[in-house]
């Protein structure tokens, strides 16, 4: 406790108390049915709400149907929304948690999976990244709005939540009307800057006019939207000294990023490699330009970065979302001094927005329990037959396997043939965008393994009469993946690599001018080509996809593809590998059918996906009672389906009466 004494200070934002300065920040959990929020969205904010978080604000929540985001958006305009909220903030309030709603309308930022309704905006202006043109709103229009901001306020604190947050950030509507770029009205919401400060002002006001002074409001705002026509921390700091002089503000939650570019999207949930904690000196100086409390997030996932801020000064209330998807326990822990038995967000995206995108509930590749806590807790929690289970592997599956099986009581023995736990997180830690989420999810395995009761023996092959003698109850084969060649000519060439090779412990020789063919849209072909390139090769990215790292997630996706232009990296979607002959490769574009003969080259990369490892399984599964396959073993696929695979494998194990020998 003493070394985060600051961030587990109290303090008073408006008329709410908060029993420390730690924030879960809005973030869609696609837990929404019809407008309203599910017992999967209570029983998911409830886990954070027992780790010790002081305030949970809520999903963005629509303040008038033209604010629908998507087809999971919180209706918080509609009085059927006001049970699901009183249930939440009941449960919430239980552990010294307090709870706002986000107030949110995107106006031309609009992502629909069915219907498109009308987009709405001040000006006919596009959003670049969704290709949406909206209508110019009517006065009217504008006066509903308003009034949806009010009722939906009204009716949160009806429910019993504690306040409200309006989100201004990321180019959504009250920005949209601030910003000179996206308004060209030439009415009074339009022109000068007060008339465009005018939208914004008159929702405060009718916002505390209708739900009354004893509650506690504030905004969120991009303090700069990071894109090439956005609102700058200059423009920002502007925007809030005219509202503090003007209407009562109980805070500003201080972020990053804008919705309609590329670039600018990045920043709305910055993933690995970007900076930890970069909008910190952003928000210190909107806290001296407003004179009041500010929250700030951006990357922050540490508790001793969340204590820094604090301290300093740059804000009163740190958002740290993306630990406590990955350890909802991480503020019980930081203040009893647990700091060791934290697990660190690694920055995918993969299964917290990138669930949203896809229109899915939320999830974490580390925490697999993260957004299912309604059905997985009770299977968590329902006493086993003790078992002994051998885990044989140990990539990401096998290590979920093994610490879920001994957290679950089991006897486990845990086998890889490698000197080092890992398996292909040990290729990704010499990829350089890779780096950092490598090696914090071992860290991460590492910490948990040696506080276990794990049997771990590594630089162990595995045999049949290993498995005779040992007599398990159960065997998880976690054998892994191998690269993949394709069946072409010049296959058996040695200038050809493949991503094992070229990450490996002992790098092969690269020539000068290297091809690198991706296959997946994933990120080993950029990585290859980023790590060559920054070495001084002259490289040339061909990708399958539509468009080179089509099947990452778009904010990192952004970040590969600046990354690959500051490069000058060469880059050709649509081409596979056509083999070698007489010396020189061919590629053939796969909605032509051309093939074309590439002749200056030294080298090829070849990232063509992985086959399983499933001998293993067929020589073992007869050994005893119960054998499984997971991960990559059972089928190459991502870092998710490996975790989730070794958590409910093992959830899933029967309750078998065994006697364990010794």
């Amino acid at each position: 406790m003493a070394q985060f004494k600051n961030l587990f200070s109290e303090i008073q934002i408006g008329n709410t108390h908060l029993n420390n300065r730690i924030l879960s920040t809005a973030h869609q959990t696609n837990h929404v049915v019809d407008g309203i929020p599910t017992p999967d969205m209570t029983a998911y904010h409830v886990e954070r709400a027992k780790g010790g978080v002081g305030l949970i604000v809520l999903e963005a929540a629509a303040v008038h149907p033209s604010g629908m985001l998507t087809g999971h958006t919180i209706a918080g305009y509609d009085k059927r929304v006001v049970p699901a909220y009183a249930e939440m903030a009941a449960q919430l309030h239980q552990y010294g948690t307090k709870v706002f709603a986000q107030l949110f309308h995107g106006g031309r930022e609009f992502i629909a999976s069915d219907y498109r309704h009308a987009a709405w905006a001040p000006s006919a202006e596009p959003s670049l990244r969704f290709g949406t043109m909206p209508r110019p709103m009517s006065l009217d229009d504008i006066e509903e709005v308003i009034n949806g901001f009010a009722l939906s306020a009204k009716l949160a604190k009806e429910a019993g939540l504690d306040g409200v947050e309006i989100a201004c950030s990321h180019g959504y509507l009250p920005a949209q009307f601030w910003s000179s770029h996206t308004n060209h009205r030439n009415d009074h919401y339009g022109g000068s800057f007060e008339n465009r400060m005018r939208f914004i002002l008159e929702i405060m006001q009718q916002i505390w006019k209708t739900a009354g002074e004893d509650f506690t409001v504030g905004i969120r705002i991009s303090a700069d939207e990071m894109t090439m026509d956005g609102t700058t921390v200059a423009d920002a700091i502007n925007i809030v000294e005219y509202l503090v002089e003007r209407v009562r503000i109980d805070f500003i939650n201080v972020t990053a990023g804008d919705s309609s570019t590329y670039s600018g999207s990045t920043h709305i949930a910055p993933g690995s490699p970007m900076k930890h904690g970069y909008n910190a000196p952003h928000a210190f100086k909107i806290r001296m330009a407003g004179a009041i409390p500010v929250f700030v997030g951006t990357r922050i996932v540490d508790p001793v970065e969340a204590e820094q801020i604090i301290k300093t000064g740059k804000a009163d209330m740190v958002g740290m979302t993306r630990a406590l998807i990955v350890d909802p326990q991480m503020p019980n822990k930081a203040m009893s001094g647990e700091l060791n038995s934290i697990d660190a967000c690694i920055g995918c995206l993969q299964a917290c927005i990138g669930h949203y995108h896809k229109g899915l509930a939320i999830g974490c590749v580390q925490n697999p329990i993260a957004g299912k806590e309604r059905q997985l807790n009770p299977k968590l929690q329902k006493v086993k037959t003790k078992q002994h289970v051998v885990v044989i592997g140990a990539g990401p599956a096998g290590l979920q396997a093994a610490i879920t099986a001994d957290q679950q009581g089991h006897q486990v023995t845990l086998v890889e043939q490698q000197q080092v736990i890992g398996g292909l997180l040990q290729t990704m830690k010499k990829a350089p965008m890779r780096q950092e989420l490598a090696e914090t999810m071992l860290d991460n395995f590492s910490r948990k393994l040696e506080k276990s009761n794990v049997n771990v023996q590594l630089g162990k092959r595995i045999s049949s009469a290993d498995l005779v003698e040992w007599k398990p109850d159960v065997i998880i084969c976690a054998a892994g993946s191998r690269p993949y060649l394709p069946h072409m000519q010049g296959i058996e060439d040695d200038r050809i690599k493949t991503l094992d090779e070229l990450f490996s412990s002992n790098p092969t020789q690269i020539g000068k001018r290297v091809l690198v063919f991706d296959f997946s849209g994933d990120w080993p072909g950029m990585e290859a080509a980023i790590f060559l390139q920054e070495k001084g090769h002259e490289v040339t990215l061909f990708s399958t996809k539509l468009h080179i790292g089509q099947e990452v997630h778009q904010y990192l996706r952004n970040e590969y593809i600046k990354k690959l232009y500051q490069l000058k990296v060469k880059m050709r979607p649509h081409f596979d590998f056509g083999g070698i002959e007489q010396d020189q490769v061919t590629i053939r574009n796969l909605f032509t059918h051309e093939r074309q003969a590439v002749g200056n080259w030294d080298t090829i990369v070849l990232a063509y996906g992985r086959i399983p490892n499933t001998e293993l399984y067929e020589e073992v599964k007869g050994l005893a009672p119960v054998v499984q396959q997971i991960g990559d073993g059972l089928a190459p696929r991502t870092l998710e389906e490996a975790t989730y695979e070794g958590l409910t494998t093992i959830l899933n194990l029967g309750s078998i009466e065994v006697e364990i020998p010794g």
